[in-house]
């Protein structure tokens, strides 16, 4: 155990950071003293403390093989003067094990910056996030009144309540405390202790521990986000930064939207102007640490089609439309909503009717452009032939409608033999009678046909006639 009633002045001090202090080789140019000091640096074995936090040494209140700290305890455990010019973001992380009477016994950590002769308390209790973490659980802890006027600190046991001795609320281990300091960027001649407080009774525990310090900048944050398109141009924008930023900027790089260019929200949304490559950039920043930005493009597009060519009367196919994309120059994806799918510009041999084409792409945000291919009507015109010569020549084999086949509907076609029995049928404009009958040659003979249909904007008709089959 050392005591120590004159303190040096605190002037230079370490500036190699991280600091890092184990306790192994020897006490760290730590230094204990105050009333009733108990500190004692080596390897612990007490009934809770049975170890280090790592290695085989550390710092402990009350012995290293002692199962009880003293009476009316104020003591005090302090560090080397440390030159904190070169740290912006000055942050701890150190071990730390409390075995006490819960509320009443524990310990705080301190700074000062004018060689001892005021002391600060660090941090607040029960606060925390992901720099601070396991500071402080207890808000006043009574018998630090000696030493300090700002109580909070660490306190409890894992005994359960005995008599008047207050149990529970122990670390029950060791366990890593953290916190960042923001009032000491750039300070020189710091000071830092630890405080042990007790009272008269009930101080028959462990006491308290620490090792594994360490001290420089604190983690910087990841500035980082997500988004999703939406319609109308709107994109919405999801903060996925870490450690714990607690302020955000963000610029969407649309100086177009005026006021709206900008916003503080943690996941904002942005109506963007118009069609573009927008740059957007996301700012973080925390209390205690570094801030952060990063940025991703966002590709805003519009686009049109047009028919490059109508659907055939006859075939109902031959169409084509064409997409034009304005936005970017960069390469997109296409894909048209055709079977099978088409992924050019121009998709081609298309139906009359109603299509779409999705277009997507890096950083873009997809579009979906419909496009529509009419018919053509230049041949909409319907006729049917007064003979057919089904000798498989390729040329009048089949006997059905001619002309603008692809835009009839509601059709049908009977065709009659001699003694009015009925010798094919079909409702497909575009499937010809072959001359077979129950799938046998018939002779060339006369036969009687009668056809329904529909043409775009006419009733629909009824035709009948007469066919010649030619052998």
């Amino acid at each position: 155990m050392l005591t120590v009633g004159i303190r040096a002045q605190c002037t230079g001090g370490i500036t190699g950071f991280p600091y890092t202090e184990g306790f192994e080789a020897d006490d760290g140019g730590w230094v204990s003293g105050g009333t009733g000091n108990d500190w004692a640096w080596g390897t612990p074995s007490k009934p809770v403390i049975t170890a280090a936090g790592g290695g085989a040494k550390c710092w402990v209140v009350g012995g290293l093989t002692g199962s009880a700290y003293t009476n009316a305890e104020a003591s005090w455990l302090q560090s080397p003067c440390f030159d904190f010019t070169g740290l912006q973001y000055p942050y701890i992380s150190m071990k730390v094990f409390w075995e006490t009477e819960q509320q009443f016994d524990g310990a705080n950590f301190q700074y000062s910056i004018d060689n001892g002769a005021s002391w600060v308390t660090i941090g607040n209790s029960g606060f925390t996030d992901c720099l601070n973490k396991n500071w402080y659980n207890q808000n006043p802890v009574t018998y630090l009144s000696p030493l300090t006027s700002e109580r909070q600190g660490w306190s409890g046991n894992k005994q359960t309540t005995s008599g008047s001795c207050r149990g529970g609320n122990g670390s029950n281990g060791w366990v890593t405390a953290s916190q960042v300091m923001p009032g000491l960027a750039g300070r020189s001649g710091v000071l830092f202790r630890f405080t042990f407080g007790a009272g008269t009774i009930c101080n028959n525990y462990d006491g308290f521990a620490i090792d594994d310090i360490s001290i420089g900048e604190a983690p910087a944050n990841e500035a980082s986000f997500t988004y999703t398109c939406k319609a109308g141009n709107a994109v919405d924008f999801t903060n996925t930064s870490f450690l714990c930023p607690n302020s955000f900027a963000w610029n969407f790089g649309d100086p177009a939207s005026g006021a709206n260019n900008t916003s503080t929200a943690a996941n904002p949304s942005h109506i963007f102007s118009g069609t573009g490559e927008y740059i957007v950039s996301l700012t973080v920043a925390g209390t205690g640490n570094a801030p952060s930005t990063t940025t991703r493009k966002v590709i805003i597009l519009s686009g049109v089609t047009d028919m490059l060519s109508p659907a055939d009367c006859q075939t109902n196919n031959g169409g084509s439309l064409i997409v034009s994309v304005t936005g970017t120059s960069a390469p997109l994806t296409l894909s048209w909503s055709t079977s099978p799918v088409q992924t050019t510009t121009i998709a081609t041999n298309l139906a009359a009717g109603d299509y779409t084409v999705l277009v997507s792409g890096t950083d873009v945000c997809p579009i979906t452009v419909p496009g529509k291919v009419e018919t053509d009507l230049s041949c909409i015109g319907v006729f049917f032939p007064s003979g057919f010569t089904p000798n498989k020549d390729g040329r009048n084999d089949g006997f059905g409608p001619v002309g603008g086949v692809g835009v009839i509907t509601n059709y049908t076609l009977s065709v009659y033999n001699r003694w009015g029995e009925r010798v094919f049928y079909s409702n497909n404009p575009f499937e010809k009678w072959n001359g077979k009958v129950k799938g046998q040659d018939t002779d060339g003979n006369v036969f009687v046909w009668m056809a329904e249909f529909s043409l775009p904007g006419k009733p629909r008709e009824l035709r009948k006639g007469r066919v010649v089959l030619i052998r």
